[in-house]
């Protein structure tokens, strides 16, 4: 039930001040925002040929710089299923290259399709859940539905620009992520189905818990 509080409450504190102040902490996001792109950019275009520690460690900086920005300037406070969900679409692809499962075949997928599933689905709740909380911090009450709709293109953004880093790997850094003329086109439709999966499910239950709380409650 935190969760969904978390996701559905319009609880984040504005602070009252100027216009000037909420001006510059809209800047001041987008270059965070920026910096963060160019830095997970770094994290994924060598990701499978680092060991785990060096990855565990880069990846640790990045989600630490993420809270703590959150934390301590935007006084927004990342709930530990928001930490756990990115640390989780990381670690899948890095534990998959740790092990030796990609080529493996489980089930009705390969290990590499499982892994841009579950990796989009768990980006899109995060995305999903920081973009309701930021919009609404910068006075942008948007509805349920376009909120949900602009975090699925947002992600799969994202997973795109993840294809051209393999492609740029190939082309720069002389690594092998391309295995096939359909690689990044069978990546790209698992994660659209991981993010429409995700954004379907987080909508019904966040429309269901705004449900019962609209509710009258008995005793």
């Amino acid at each position: 039930m935190k969760i969904i509080n978390t996701l559905t409450k319009t609880s984040v504190e504005t602070p009252s001040s100027s216009a000037k102040t909420i001006d510059f902490k809209q800047h001041e996001f987008t270059c965070f925002s920026i910096i963060s792109f160019l830095a997970k950019s770094a994290l994924l275009v060598r990701l499978p040929y680092r060991g785990v520690l060096i990855n565990t460690i880069f990846t640790s900086l990045i989600l630490i710089s993420f809270y703590c920005y959150l934390r301590f300037r935007q006084k927004i406070t990342p709930p530990i299923w928001v930490m756990t969900l990115l640390v989780f679409a990381v670690g899948i692809d890095v534990l998959g290259n740790f092990f030796g499962l990609y080529g493996q075949h489980f089930f009705l997928w390969d290990f590499d399709e499982y892994t841009h599933f579950l990796g989009s689905a768990s980006a899109f709740i995060p995305t999903f859940w920081l973009l309701t909380i930021t919009t609404r911090k910068f006075g942008h009450n948007l509805p349920l539905g376009l909120l949900a709709f602009f975090a699925v293109n947002l992600t799969f953004s994202f997973c795109a620009y993840y294809e051209i880093l393999e492609l740029w790997d190939e082309q720069y850094f002389g690594g092998k992520r391309l295995w096939s003329p359909q690689d990044s086109a069978q990546d790209l439709e698992c994660d659209l189905a991981g993010i429409i999966s995700a954004a379907l499910a987080s909508v019904a239950v966040v429309k269901y818990h705004l449900r019962w709380k609209a509710m009258p409650q008995l005793g």
